[in-house]
């Protein structure tokens, strides 16, 4: 019940069936790639389309931001409630005026963001023009 040497003499009395099967972790590539380069290649080239950076959406960004607002704004009115000073009317107007300046402080944090994004350093546009150039001389 051996092949090549590999598992019992017999599978009599080891509550087994004998069968051998394929080692599930040999590596098959590791065969065909010859030195330690080429496999240093070969596996940054693997890691680099397999990880791609993920994209934000900008709807679930706003969301975000939109329930921190509220979050905020619940946390003020609890505030206001436990003084027991205000009745509901003026917290309302005071919670609203507070939801108001929340959400232009957010506008302009969203403004200055685009602002710092558009900037591109000099490096990276000269390597974008010589990407450029490269691919008009194909």
């Amino acid at each position: 019940m051996s092949f090549n040497g590999i598992g019992l003499k017999s599978a009599k009395g080891s509550s087994t069936s004998g069968h051998i099967q394929q080692s599930l972790a040999l590596n098959k590539d590791r065969k065909n790639v010859k030195n330690f380069q080429n496999r240093i290649e070969k596996s940054k080239d693997h890691t680099k389309s397999k990880f791609k950076p993920i994209r934000k959406d900008k709807s679930i960004l706003e969301h975000l931001s939109q329930r921190e607002v509220e979050l905020r704004v619940s946390e003020y009115r609890d505030k206001l409630e436990d003084n027991d000073e205000l009745d509901d009317a003026a917290i309302d107007a005071k919670c609203h005026e507070y939801r108001e300046k929340l959400a232009a402080e957010w506008k302009k944090e969203q403004e200055d963001e685009k602002v710092r994004g558009a900037y591109v350093s000099r490096r990276k546009r000269h390597k974008n023009d010589d990407k450029e150039k490269e691919a008009e001389k194909r």
